[in-house]
Formats: structure tokens, C-alpha cells, sequence
């Protein structure tokens, strides 16, 4: 009797289990890729969120953002909203010279306050929206980390030398901040520069010789002092950077500040 039901009832456990562990071949292969992928992207993500080390040196800090960047960066403020306690500027000037061969310097342009305009009523504004108020956030998390002397060689003109020798004296400097901050800080100057060059290009009717930057900080009033004090009435703590090199843009390049520049009053 219980030969005929271990006969009748099918295939023995032992074998089931062997042909639900028998995957086709092709299923198998697909397999290979796709976990390599993960634990790929795994390691990528972990060197990201992980403190600088020797492999993330190695790998590039630039490499490691342009993965992680486009397609996966994490804002906590979405969880865990964090009014801002400090307002920001960031201001580009240029300078050009007239048609009398006269070098003239143009007015501070607040980008910041031109963010604040296309951001207004806008529930659904870009990320690009807000692509200057980050940008000095970025500039003043890099140089709060250094000391006098680094600060110095920020404030210097890089017109005729090469901005990229900036990097060297800075971990030139003894005491100063590390490999780490000073890549952000030239990573951002880069991208300053490249904002200030096309503001130049669409504002002045001259060519541009040299374009500079600055930023500025200043407190928000408190909740409870809201009535009383006005942010525009706080005072601001400027940071001052030197004359750059106006950086080369292609056409396509400059479209992408238009939504910026068709802003500027007495623009083209």
C-alpha cells in the first residue's frame, strides 16, 4: 500500500526540487549580466555616500558624480523639510571694452534674485531653476573648510595664468584643507565662470575680457522677529574671488542660460 502511493503521487521530493533548481540555459546566462550590474552599482553608490578614501581618489571624484548625479541623487530636505536659516547671492560682473578701445566694468548681476523671479508661483520649477542658489551653496561649504591662505589665493585674478594652477597652490598651502574640498571648490569655480561668461556674452555689446563672481550670505530673520526685521535689511558677508578668463561656450551651450538671460533687463 504505501508503495502504491509513493508511485501514484508523482515524482519523489527530492527530485522536484532538483527540476525546480534546473533553470534553461538562457535564464542562467541572463542571470551572469544582470547581478554583475547590481553589485556594480551597488559598490558605485556605497563609494559615493562613503567618506573619502584612496579607491574614491583613485576612481575620480568627477567619475563617481556624473553616475551618481543624473539619475540618483537623494535630497533629504524631501523627508525632513529644513527651512533656510541663511540666504545666499551669487553676482557675475564682466569686463569689456567699448568701441573707443576703453575697458569699462559692468554692475553686479544678482542671479539669485533673477532664480527668485522665475521660481515665484511656479510649483513645478526645474532643477536648473535653482542652479545658482546651489552653486554658492556648494562654493561656501568648500571654502569654509580653508584657511587664510587658501582664501587668499581665491581672491587672486587668474586671467593670464591658468585657472587650473589654482588647485596646486591650494594643496600647496601647509595646514590647509585636503584633496577633497579643494575639487569641489574648482569643480564649482568652473561652473561659476561658465555662468558669468554667458551672462557676459547675452549683457554686453562689447567683448568680454574677463568675467568675475562673488557670493554673499545673510541671515533670515527669526520666526518670531519676522514682523519686525526684513530680510533685505540683514547684513550680508561677501566673499570675493578674482578676475577669470571668460570660458569658452558653444551656442548650444549659451541656450541652455536663456531661460536665466531673457530676465535681464536691457538684454538683447
Amino acid at each position: 500500500m504505501s508503495e502504491n502511493l509513493s508511485t501514484s503521487g508523482g515524482a519523489a521530493p527530492h527530485e522536484q526540487r532538483r527540476q525546480l533548481r534546473a533553470l534553461p540555459q538562457a535564464a542562467r546566462l541572463l542571470s551572469v549580466p544582470v547581478i554583475a550590474v547590481v553589485v556594480i552599482h551597488s559598490l558605485l553608490i556605497a563609494l559615493w555616500v562613503a567618506p573619502m578614501t584612496p579607491i574614491r581618489e583613485e576612481l575620480g571624484n568627477d567619475t563617481l558624480r556624473s553616475y551618481v548625479m543624473p539619475w540618483f541623487e537623494q535630497n533629504w530636505s524631501i523627508f525632513a523639510p529644513n527651512p533656510r536659516r541663511t540666504a545666499v547671492t551669487f553676482e557675475v560682473r564682466a569686463l569689456t571694452e567699448d568701441q573707443n578701445g576703453e575697458r569699462l566694468t559692468t554692475e553686479w548681476i544678482d542671479l539669485v534674485e533673477i532664480e527668485d523671479q522665475i521660481v515665484a508661483g511656479n510649483p513645478l520649477g526645474s532643477r536648473t531653476s535653482k542652479i545658482t542658489r546651489r552653486l554658492a551653496d556648494r562654493m561656501h561649504s568648500a571654502r569654509s573648510t580653508m584657511n587664510e591662505d587658501q582664501e587668499s589665493w581665491l581672491e587672486a585674478n587668474y586671467v593670464e595664468t591658468p585657472v587650473e594652477t589654482l588647485r596646486s597652490r591650494l594643496l600647496s598651502v601647509e595646514g590647509g584643507t585636503g584633496a577633497h574640498h579643494v575639487d569641489r571648490y574648482m569643480q564649482a569655480d568652473r561652473s561659476a565662470t561658465m555662468i558669468a561668461t554667458a551672462v557676459a556674452e547675452r549683457t554686453v555689446d562689447g567683448p568680454v575680457i574677463h568675467v568675475q563672481y562673488r557670493t554673499s550670505t545673510r541671515p533670515a530673520p527669526s520666526w518670531e522677529n519676522r514682523h519686525e526685521q526684513d530680510l533685505d535689511e540683514q547684513n550680508r558677508t561677501y566673499r570675493d574671488y578674482g578676475w577669470r578668463a571668460p570660458a569658452e561656450l558653444t551656442s548650444a551651450e549659451l541656450e541652455l542660460f536663456d531661460h536665466y538671460l531673457d530676465r535681464l533687463e536691457g538684454s538683447p
